[in-house]
Formats: C-alpha cells, sequence, structure tokens
C-alpha cells in the first residue's frame, strides 16, 4: 500500500514534512532530479492560517505549481461570498476565519451547516458548482496523488492507493478538520482504505500555544469521539494514536526530534519494497485491519530498530511490546496484532515471538515483511483495541487511564463558568443549537458520563452514537428542507448537479478535469 500522506494543520505539517522530505540528490534545498519520499509516498499539508505557511520553508503553494506543496482549504471562499455571507447572517460563524483558536467546535459546526442546510447547499452550488466547495477544494488536491485521479496517460502504478492523515488530537485545525473531510472522501468512496495517525497532546499547559489542558482534552474528545463513533465505510479505517506525553518524558520539549522519532516509527507501515508475494492489494489490507469490527479500531503502535543480528524476531517484538509503545497500553487486550518489518526477519518466527510476548494468538496475528537497509532490523507493530479491562483506568500506563483522564478534562471544561461555549453574541439559532450539541438531553456532556462509565467497567468501544450540532434545529427552523416533496426543483439547480456528477465521472475514466459538462452532455 503506498499512501498520500496529508498532515492538517501545525503538528501534521511538522510531521508531514518528515514522510515526504526528498531522498533524490538536492542543492540548495532543490532537487536534482524528481521529489522522491521514502516508500514512494506523496502528499500534502491543509493548513487553516496563513502566517503559518508564511512561517516555514518545505512546503510551496500548490497553487502555484510547486511540490511539497499547502492548501488553505476556505480560501475558495471569495472575500465578497454571497454564501459566506449567509452563513454569517444565519449561523454567525465566519468561514474565512484564519486559525480556529482551538474551537473543537468551530469546523464540526461550518461543515454541518455545508451538510444540512438546503439554502446554504444551494447557495454554494450556484456560486461554486459545488454543495461544499471548502472540502470539496481540499479533496480535489489530495485525489490527485492517489490512483482515484485516473489521469489521462497515467497508470496508475506511480500513485497513492490509501491516504494517512495526520493530525494533533488536542490543538486546532487537525482535530476539527480530519472528521469533515474523510466523511466527505466516504461520500465518493467508501472502501477506498483511509487512516488516521493521531498525536494526543501532552499534559498540562502547552508551552507552544499556551492552552490549557482542559481545553485540548475537549478538542481531543471531540475529535475522537466524532472518529470513533462513524461506522466502516463512513469513517476511517483506523486511527493510530501516539501519546504526545510518552515522547515528552523521553525527549523533553524537544518537538522536532519528537517528529523524527514518530517518523522512524512509521517507517515500517509506509516503506516500500515488500517481500516477494507479501504485497497485497491496499483494499485487502483494509479488509484485515476492520475485520469483524462496525466501528473504527483504536492501533497503538509498538516499534523498535536495533543492528542486524542472527534471528532478531524474539528480541525485536519483546522489545517493541514492552520498551517501544508509543500509547499506554496493554497488549496483551489487543484483539489483533498487524506487523510490518524491515530487515532479514522470519515470517513465522516473527509471528511466534509477538505471540508469545503480547499473549495474542498466532492465528490473530497479520505479518508483512519489508527488505531494509543500513545493517538494520525495524519492527512495526499495531495493536488493535488493546483496552477492555474492568477498572483498568485506575491502572497508570493503560490507554483506559490516559484515556479516562482526557474525558475528564473535557467534562471539566463544560463545567467551568468562565468556558463560555454557548457564546451570547450567536444568533439564536446557533446558541440553541450549541447548547443543546453539549448540555441537552442527549448532550455529548452526558455522553462522556456514559463513556467514563464503560472505560471503568471495561466495555468497548465506549463511544457508541454519532452527534451532530444542527441536526435537530436546522430541522425545526427549516421543516420544509426535510421534506422530499413540496419545493419546486430549479432547472438551473438540477442542470449545476448534473455537471458535476458528469465533471467528476470524466475524471474518472481519464479524461480529466478540464472537460465542458454542457458539451459533453449535448453530444450523449
Amino acid at each position: 500500500m503506498r499512501l498520500c500522506i496529508v498532515g492538517i494543520g501545525g503538528c501534521g505539517g511538522h510531521l508531514a514534512e518528515r514522510f515526504l522530505q526528498n531522498q533524490d540528490v538536492a542543492l540548495l534545498n532543490r532537487s536534482l532530479g524528481e521529489h522522491v519520499s521514502f516508500g514512494g509516498v506523496k502528499g500534502l499539508w491543509l493548513e487553516a492560517d496563513v502566517q503559518e505557511t508564511q512561517n516555514q520553508k518545505f512546503f510551496g503553494s500548490l497553487d502555484n505549481g510547486c511540490y511539497p506543496g499547502f492548501f488553505i482549504p476556505h480560501d475558495v471562499i471569495g472575500t465578497e461570498s454571497k454564501t459566506s455571507k449567509l452563513i454569517v447572517d444565519r449561523y454567525g460563524y465566519d468561514v474565512k476565519k484564519q486559525g480556529f483558536m482551538r474551537q473543537a467546535e468551530f469546523l464540526k459546526a461550518v461543515f454541518e451547516i455545508f451538510g444540512s442546510d438546503g439554502e446554504v447547499k444551494r447557495a454554494a452550488l450556484s456560486e461554486y458548482d459545488s454543495e461544499n466547495p471548502i472540502l470539496r477544494g481540499a479533496w480535489d488536491k489530495i485525489r490527485g496523488y492517489t490512483t482515484l485521479a485516473a489521469l489521462k496517460g497515467n497508470s496508475g502504478s506511480e500513485m497513492c492507493d490509501g491516504i494517512l492523515f495526520i493530525v494533533s488530537l488536542g490543538g486546532g485545525t487537525g482535530t476539527g478538520f480530519v472528521n469533515p473531510i474523510t466523511r466527505y472522501i466516504r461520500g465518493e468512496r467508501p472502501a477506498y482504505p483511509v487512516f488516521v495517525l493521531g498525536v494526543l497532546t501532552e499534559e498540562g499547559t502547552d508551552p507552544q500555544q499556551r492552552a490549557k489542558e482542559p481545553k485540548r482534552a475537549m478538542g481531543a474528545t471531540i475529535s475522537l469521539y466524532d472518529l470513533m463513533t462513524k461506522k466502516v465505510g463512513v469513517g476511517v479505517d483506523g486511527i493510530v494514536l501516539v501519546d504526545n506525553q510518552i515522547m515528552v518524558e523521553k525527549f523533553g520539549q524537544d518537538y522536532s526530534a519528537i517528529d523524527d522519532f514518530i517518523h522512524q516509527a512509521m517507517r515500517p507501515f509506509v516503506a516500500g519494497r515488500h517481500y516477494p508475494g507479501e504485497d497485497p492489494p491496499s483494499l485487502a489490507m483494509r479488509e484485515k485491519f476492520i475485520e469483524g469490527l462496525d466501528r473504527p479500531p483504536i492501533l497503538v503502535p509498538c516499534c523498535w530498530r536495533e543492528k542486524r543480528k542472527k534471528d532478531p524476531e524474539d528480541d525485536l517484538a519483546k522489545r517493541a511490546l514492552t520498551e517501544g509503545r508509543l500509547f499506554g497500553c496493554d497488549p496483551g487486550k489487543a484483539d489483533r496484532a498487524y506487523v510490518f518489518t524491515r530487515g532479514f526477519v522470519d515470517q513465522k518466527g516473527i509471528v511466534s515471538a509477538v505471540a508469545r510476548h503480547s499473549g495474542i494468538p498466532a492465528g490473530r496475528i497479520e505479518p508483512w515483511r519489508k527488505l531494509g537497509e543500513n545493517h538494520a532490523n525495524e519492527i512495526l507493530i499495531l495493536l488493535r483495541n488493546p483496552y477492555g479491562e474492568e477498572r483498568g483506568c485506575e491502572v497508570k500506563g493503560t490507554l483506559e487511564h490516559r484515556l479516562h483522564r482526557v474525558i475528564r478534562m473535557a467534562l471539566r471544561y463544560m463545567d467551568d463558568p468562565e468556558t463560555n461555549l454557548v457564546s451570547q453574541g450567536m444568533p439564536e439559532l446557533t446558541k440553541k443549537a450549541i447548547e443543546d450539541y453539549f448540555y441537552g438531553e442527549d448532550g455529548i456532556r452526558k455522553r462522556f458520563e456514559e463513556s467514563l462509565l464503560k472505560i471503568e467497567n471495561g466495555e468497548r468501544p465506549f463511544f457508541l452514537e454519532e452527534r451532530n450540532i444542527f441536526e435537530r434545529s436546522i430541522r425545526e427552523s427549516h421543516p420544509q428542507q426535510t421534506q422530499q416533496t413540496g419545493r419546486k426543483v430549479d432547472e438551473d439547480e438540477v442542470r449545476k448537479i448534473v455537471e458535476e456528477e458528469v465533471r467528476r465521472a470524466l475524471a474518472e475514466r481519464g479524461f480529466g478535469a478540464g472537460g465542458d459538462p454542457k458539451r459533453t452532455l449535448q453530444e450523449g
């Protein structure tokens, strides 16, 4: 599986830079040939803050033809946009807002509006030829690096057949954007392999952003909740969790070293050069990760790297599972393990070693071996859902303990009278929806409390039902939008919808995206 790496927000951008570093010979940061990244990965950086893009030199503007490049999704909305004005007037949200101030609900709310308000969708379709131009713009940029692009004259052999989003859980842009974009992709491609690498921010106050832990915990919990409650085929295929608290204890506040370490740990996952006969299609790998599940799994990475030696399997497995965990957990609670190795490693030997040191039955361990380099052997073990111990939240070093703390911190933030989650300056429609989302009878405050009980009782999954912000208020305010009949369908509206679908179909069949759909319809 060749991955398209998509960093979202500050943390995502820094990590994406590691994955997309050029391995070709370069002088003065300019490649003497084609830009080639480790494992043949391709990718980009999605950012919401223009200033952040100007404070770095690795990514250039995709709109200016640079690679690797960054893209600011909300820039597709013009400053005089009628769609933007409609959203501001009706809901009080400015979709052109720079950065997102770590408000976890901001982007969630904005994209729900695009997805559920019929008048907003019609306005966007009329103005931008898309009901959701921000997500469409981002997906168009990502799609170009994947096998879904189907560009004319391109066999697709060098394109990516899976996506890995990289975000900070507890930050701003990444926390808010990852769920809407993955859901948007799923609307078009329900079976395409999509994974998330989420870095949970460390305990205490963030020294870079000065954001206190309860606020960051709120963003992390909302993002995890939305990721984990979407059904397979609607959400992602796996959430790889890294605990930055472990990284900070290892490297201090040297975030550059932390980024390097996380990238090094994930290299066996993204590497190419499989052993002969051990390179399954990406869809087959996806099925392995979600087998037997109806919701996305948590995947805890355990890694180790050492000099090449004879019979390395036992030491690699033991050290990875005991010293190389990037998120606290009990490996014996995992229901499956996915093992990626680089170097000279025996397949049966590594399966046996992982089973012996984790307690996972050998039949539930999937190995993928790849050729290595630099006289080293490497291993990455992804433990699937390694939690579910009753009262495990009382044991430090377990996944239950860490996430129980994060959810408790989120509740503390919600209950702080100074938090002001329901801003008095917003329109009544929005205030009512936000208050109901957080504090209503089936709001997320109640659901977070229920999830704490599930964790304490050893139940999994501990997040169950998706919760949207505007699903109820929009239906009550605009009842005609929920009816299948009763509104006269505008001929121009229908034509725009058909033209957009034809344009998409032409791109998939190798005719590019620049054709004239009107002419195509007439010729057909």
